[in-house]
């Protein structure tokens, strides 16, 4: 039986250009990977993407940051390690990335601040020195003093990295108006997180997380398209082995 099967188009894309396809959507949008509250995010852009803080009552609520490093896929069958609770079967896709974690700890005081503070994982404007020429300086150890006239100030920002991993499968929906490839997540894992119910909670975030970006990365079907024809997909797109396929008519 031919490629195309019963349908008139048969149409693949490698597992190399896949990866290059969402390289270059991230590179052009880094909004879709970068979230956080006011003062790590004054607004919204192209680099970033503005969310509100988590509220608390008596507080002005707690400012943080999420973002991600473009996620490298890998498609069944398995190239890319994964920890030993992942595996990877068929039809599905494993995702690893680096997400870096951002609080700004603002019940902390000036003592602890030098010894928690990680210049290496700045942004710039972050964390401003304690000058004690700032108008802001007799303030700095109020632990819920209303800082939105500090948005994009993060005051003791406390950031970590966590390497993370996940395997998925397609979906089919749709993006502005366009049927679209769409990335579902089954499972994620941190490594080397103690204890295990941390590790778990933790885990259950950033499946949220996951799940929610990629939902912004969804990848319109004419990212599959020749100029000669436009494709109404009757199969998939799925998962073959290094490779997505779809079959549709003209």
């Amino acid at each position: 039986m031919s490629l195309t099967e019963t349908s008139e188009v048969f149409v693949a894309v490698e597992e190399s250009a896949l990866n290059d396809l969402i390289t270059a959507v991230c590179t052009t949008r880094p909004h879709l990977l970068h979230y956080g509250s006011p003062a790590f995010v004054p607004a919204s852009s192209i680099s970033a993407t503005q969310m509100a803080p988590i509220p608390f009552p008596g507080s002005p609520g707690l400012q943080w940051s999420v973002e991600l490093r473009t996620p490298r896929l890998d498609l069944f069958k398995q190239d890319d390690a994964l920890p030993p609770e992942l595996s990877l079967g068929a039809g599905q896709f494993s995702l690893s990335t680096t997400v870096r974690l951002c609080v700004d700890c603002a019940s902390r005081g000036k003592e602890d601040r030098q010894d928690t503070h990680d210049p290496g994982h700045d942004h710039p404007g972050e964390g401003p020195k304690d000058d004690p020429k700032d108008p802001n300086h007799e303030h700095r150890d109020d632990p819920w003093r209303d800082d939105r006239d500090d948005w994009g100030k993060a005051q003791n920002p406390m950031c970590c990295r966590l390497d993370v991993y996940a395997v998925g499968h397609l979906v089919s929906t749709w993006a502005d108006g366009q049927r679209a490839i769409g990335f579902a997540v089954d499972a994620v894992e941190i490594v080397d997180i103690e204890p295990n119910a941390l590790e778990s909670v933790i885990e259950c975030l950033l499946t949220m997380v996951l799940r929610s970006v990629l939902a912004t990365l969804s990848l319109p079907v004419t990212a599959l398209e020749l100029g000669a024809f436009t494709l109404t997909p009757t199969v998939g797109p799925l998962i073959d082995v290094n490779r997505v396929l779809a079959r549709g008519d003209f």
